[in-house]
């Protein structure tokens, strides 16, 4: 029960529906009474011969109108109490949503996406029916129990109502038996749909690889065995929601049996009329739901508990970084200036970056370069800051990078990441999902400056072309365009570009980068790039090795240092010289045979 003080602050906020649905409630209750007791009286007039038309006409008009009385206090209990459990739906999905949106990498290296869906549907919908479900149970079981006992007293005294309740003791502690069990199975059985929707969503995101690897026959497998242990330990939990309702009948059947047998004896004894010992058996009949609400109850609020646990852990994961000043400040803009003592991803053994020094200049372009693992991605991270550090200490013009809230420093960046995420969405509506509100003649104009305006047009439903999820019906290269569009338009202050040209032929990323150096907008644009020969028009170069600047400088001096930078751009070039120089040569040998054949002919 402890589920409804974990709940306090919702039923606080929306104290006047709860309170006006337990009214109603009570209501429903006293009116139920009526029609049994009318009924009483009826039997005992025929019995004594009093009964005539008029009375019979009288009754059903009064019946009738208890029912109808009945079922409009009934809608109206039913609107309020599941409108508020829908509320707290929405409330807790919310919370939910902003919560995983404000969460740190590393919180989505310890959940994964098909556990966290998991939290925010069953878990959510069971909590979300104890705030339904389980208030009208309690209400009902405590309510309306307890205004039938009290009218089987009244009208037929305490000793037939203590005979009838006899087997309900044995009924309540075999309840509670049930319900400790109930806790348990159904936070095993969340447990294993949240590893079943795992298999899921981590199979159809990489259905590709699946089906490129020829593993069809093997996740078919690992699907097969989840599915079992979901299918097993749901089982489990209805095992044990199979043995409610059975106890219950055979408890009611048993309470039936010796009100009837109790009863036929004093009316023998002239103890009590057989009108009110028909009134007695309805009354144990409408107190047999409030025992089956009773035992539903249990089962409810052992299954919303189980929920309200697993949500309650995930929001009181706090993220890894958070505000450290609500300021949002507008002047945050100026020179990068990143000083770094040594930086080591939370749980790693070895350092990601050691100390360094790097100053970028408002305006200009900057490469990245180094081996695979050098640390490039790292400086990102931080300048975003994804992650925090003491030793770390990053300055945009004079200000602290983290002396602003989160929300105002990203708003001064825009990522273009190695692997492009889009949207199950229409192209227009991609590019323009940081700012919605902008016009298609800007979304167009972006879409030029990364050089994908015509291949869009190339579609028939041009930019209202619907992508598939993640964009599946797009190239890589058509993708990581699109992000760049995408990026551009919200006309931020610092580009970063991951390797965001990987899958781009070297003409269209040299393009790109012409077009952004020409940009009236003139953002800092930082480069992470293993493909060196666009980078001679970079205003500086810097050169990462083992989380350390091994080189930086422009591409004159680099070239002229001799080191990585220098003997990777000549290895390069030698390559892109030497595929240009098969490519000639095989343009010239088609020609030449091309005439040959001319001449033939």
């Amino acid at each position: 029960m402890d589920i409804f003080l974990r709940l306090g602050w919702f039923f606080k906020r929306h104290w006047m529906r709860y309170l006006s649905c337990v009214g109603l409630l009570v209501l429903v209750s006293l009116a139920d009474l009526f029609p049994p007791w009318l009924i009483g009286q009826l039997v005992d007039d025929i019995q004594a011969g009093t009964f005539t038309s008029a009375d019979i006409v009288r009754s059903v008009l009064l019946i009738g109108f208890t029912g109808l009385l009945i079922y409009l206090l009934r809608n109206g209990w039913r609107i309020l109490l599941f409108g508020s459990a829908i509320e707290l739906g929405r409330v807790l999905r919310t919370r939910l949503f902003h919560h995983f949106t404000r969460m740190s990498p590393e919180f989505y290296q310890r959940y994964k996406t098909g556990d966290l869906m998991a939290h925010a549907t069953n878990d959510v919908k069971a909590v979300e029916s104890t705030a339904a479900e389980g208030v009208l149970t309690l209400v009902d079981s405590v309510i309306a129990g307890g205004a039938v006992i009290i009218a089987m007293v009244w009208i037929c005294g305490w000793e037939l109502t203590v005979v009838a309740l006899l087997p309900f003791p044995v009924m309540a502690w075999l309840i509670y038996r049930y319900a400790s069990l109930l806790r348990t199975r159904f936070g095993q059985a969340q447990a294993a749909f949240s590893d079943l929707n795992n298999r899921v969503q981590e199979a159809v995101s990489g259905i590709r690889a699946v089906r490129a690897h020829a593993l069809s026959s093997a996740q078919r497998q690992h699907f097969g065995e989840q599915s079992d242990r979901n299918v097993s330990t749901n089982m489990q939990v209805a095992r044990v929601d199979a043995l409610f309702d059975p106890t219950i009948s055979i408890c009611v059947g048993l309470s039936m049996l010796c009100s009837l047998g109790f009863g036929a004896w004093r009316i023998q004894s002239g103890m009590m009329t057989v009108g009110e010992l028909t009134t007695f058996t309805i009354y144990l009949g409408l107190l047999i739901w409030p025992m089956f609400a009773f035992g539903w109850l249990f089962n409810i609020v052992e299954r919303g508990s189980a929920s309200m646990k697993r949500l309650e852990s995930l929001l009181g994961e706090l993220p890894d970084v958070t505000d450290k000043a609500a300021d949002a400040h507008d002047q945050l803009q100026g020179d990068i200036h990143i000083q770094c003592q040594g930086f080591t991803y939370p749980g790693a053994e070895r350092q990601s970056l050691q100390p360094l020094d790097i100053t970028i200049q408002k305006g200009s372009f900057v490469g990245l370069c180094g081996k695979t693992g050098s640390g490039k991605t790292s400086l990102f991270r931080l300048l975003l800051r994804q992650y925090d550090s003491e030793n770390v200490s990053i300055y945009i013009g004079d200000r602290a990078h983290d002396s602003v809230s989160l929300d105002a420093l990203r708003s001064r960046f825009a990522l273009v990441s190695q692997e492009p995420f889009l949207f199950s969405a229409s192209i227009a509506d991609n590019i323009a999902f940081g700012r919605p509100e902008t016009t298609q003649e800007e979304i167009e104009q972006v879409a030029k400056l990364a050089c994908i305006h015509e291949d869009i047009l190339g579609f028939s439903e041009g930019y209202e072309t619907l992508l598939g999820e993640k964009g599946v019906n797009l190239s890589g290269g058509q993708k990581q365009r699109l992000t760049i569009a995408r990026a551009l338009l919200l006309e931020a202050d610092i580009l970063l570009l991951d390797d965001a040209f990987c899958s781009l032929d070297m003409k269209t990323e040299a393009r790109i980068l012409d077009n952004l150096m020409r940009s009236e907008k003139n953002p800092t644009v930082v480069l992470i790039t293993q493909r060196l020969t666009n980078l001679h028009k970079a205003d500086q170069i810097i050169v990462m090795e083992a989380g350390q600047v091994a080189e930086s400088g422009s591409h004159t001096e680099l070239m002229d240092g001799q080191g990585w930078y220098a003997r990777i751009f000549r290895r390069q070039s030698m390559e892109i010289s030497a595929a240009q120089a098969r490519a000639e040569q095989s343009e010239a040998i088609q020609q030449n045979t091309t005439e040959t054949v001319a001449t033939e002919s």
